[in-house]
């Protein structure tokens, strides 16, 4: 079988033959189509060499255009890039404390929440939907005041039943008393016709059983009248629990539920109905609740004055005095609990809110305050290098900063800074790790 060239020139020659059959056969002999034809196929290297020195060259170019606009400060630094996709180092802060007048001088400080000495959620008595709601969040109420009421018509309707018959009793008391009186005169003719003989001794017998009777029926009548009264009160103190009342003075602080739900006595919630309408506080008498170390409790007694800072006022300092120490230490956390009785509460103080408490000493009590501000630093933030003492504050922009500090006095778990911070900073308190200048990294929440 001819291959692809042999099988064009037979073709070829066989068409000049069909066309012009009286055609030269040296033409046609001379036709012939080389066997090496063709074009030229490319090397193979050749053009791997070639794409190879190409990509060389734009790399090249690419990487001198990165370089020289990073120089130039056209393109963002790319190890801050890199360094902000990579996991951040989580640590532990704690800000720099700036204290003044006799805080400054605490030697035992603690921290804790406010708490009023009366709080209470108040729920219903008895099973029943709302039917009004009195009050709202911020409401002042005093003792006794009607906070909502729970729909009780049909209590109503009962507690009207039993006070008809109530009256019923009363009015069949007051009959009886007639009956008696006419039985008793009906005995005193018949003692005198008996003493007359104009009577026979039986008939006479018969009016005093008649007058016995009367006044025994009045006992069974006067027994009926405190039993239906009694029915009135019990039915009275059902529609009473119908209401919920405060049982103290003090301020709405939650609004539980709202009108059209129902109040179960111990609910828990949707499920089985709502176990309060609303909790009041009394923002009058508050204090902190606060945990002090074992170790300096030996420190704190009972109606030692002290002072307390809430972080909610920064630019006010409550007077305050230990109320009572619980006789219960935490063994977990080695603490022990006090409770710290502000003396000057106003109406910026609420329940909850974080607050410190710095305990005086007697002779702190009666020196006069310090005007200059003086600047304390966590225990756990301070570090040592040889001679020098340093922290690890957090920038603004989530970086690790060093900074020489040069410490005074130092009390319970703080230390005075005398040079190097101005207050304010947030330092780190976590355990010494591999830090660096200028690491980014996150605030542990």
């Amino acid at each position: 079988m001819p291959n692809g060239n042999e099988f064009s020139v037979f073709t070829l020659q066989s068409f000049m033959t069909v066309a012009s059959p009286n055609a030269s056969s040296d033409a046609l002999t001379r036709l012939r189509i080389p066997r090496g034809g063709g074009v030229p196929r490319r090397s193979f290297f050749g053009g791997l060499m070639r794409f190879f020195c190409f990509l060389v060259v734009v790399c090249g170019v690419l990487t001198g255009g990165a370089f020289l606009a990073q120089s130039k400060g056209w393109l963002p630094n790319m190890d801050r890039v890199f360094e902000s996709v990579r996991p951040q180092l989580e640590v532990r802060v704690s800000t720099v404390s700036i204290e003044t007048g006799r805080s400054a001088d605490a030697t035992v400080v603690a921290t804790g929440y406010l708490t009023s000495r009366q709080q209470a959620r108040i729920g219903a008595r008895a099973t029943g939907r709302i039917e009004q709601v009195n009050v709202e969040e911020g409401s002042k109420v005093a003792a006794n005041d009607v906070l909502a009421v729970l729909e009780h018509a049909d209590l109503d309707a009962s507690l009207a039943a039993v006070k008809a018959m109530a009256a019923r009793s009363r009015s069949e008391l007051l009959e009886q008393d007639v009956e008696i009186q006419r039985t008793q005169k009906v005995l005193e003719r018949a003692q005198k016709s008996l003493a007359a003989k104009t009577i026979a001794a039986a008939e006479h017998e018969a009016n005093e059983f008649q007058r016995d009777a009367a006044v025994a029926r009045k006992i069974s009548l006067e027994a009926a009248l405190q039993l239906a009264e009694a029915r009135v009160e019990e039915a009275e103190q059902v529609v009473e629990n119908m209401f919920v009342r405060a049982p103290f003075a003090g301020t709405v602080i939650s609004k539980d539920a709202e009108l059209g739900e129902s109040i179960m006595p111990g609910g828990m919630g949707e499920a089985s109905g709502r176990g309060s309408v609303v909790t009041i506080a009394d923002l009058d008498h508050l204090e902190v609740e606060c945990d002090v170390k074992e170790d300096f409790i030996g420190r704190v007694t009972a109606g030692q004055q002290a002072e307390v800072a809430v972080d909610a006022v920064p630019n006010r300092r409550y007077q305050g005095t230990v109320r009572k120490i619980i006789p219960m230490g935490d063994r977990a956390r080695a603490t022990v609990k006090v409770l710290v009785e502000i003396l000057d509460a106003d109406e910026r103080l609420f329940p909850d809110m974080s607050s410190t408490v710095y305990f005086l000493s007697a002779s702190t009590e009666e020196e006069q305050q310090h005007e200059k501000p003086r600047i304390f630093c966590p225990n756990d933030a301070l570090q040592t290098a040889g001679v020098e003492r340093f922290v690890w504050i957090v920038t603004s922009d989530d970086r690790l900063k060093q900074m020489i500090v040069e410490v005074g006095e130092a009390k319970q778990d703080r230390t005075e800074i005398v040079s190097g911070l101005s207050g304010g900073e947030k330092v780190v308190v976590s355990l010494p790790q591999e830090f660096k200048e200028g690491m980014l990294v996150k605030t542990a929440q």
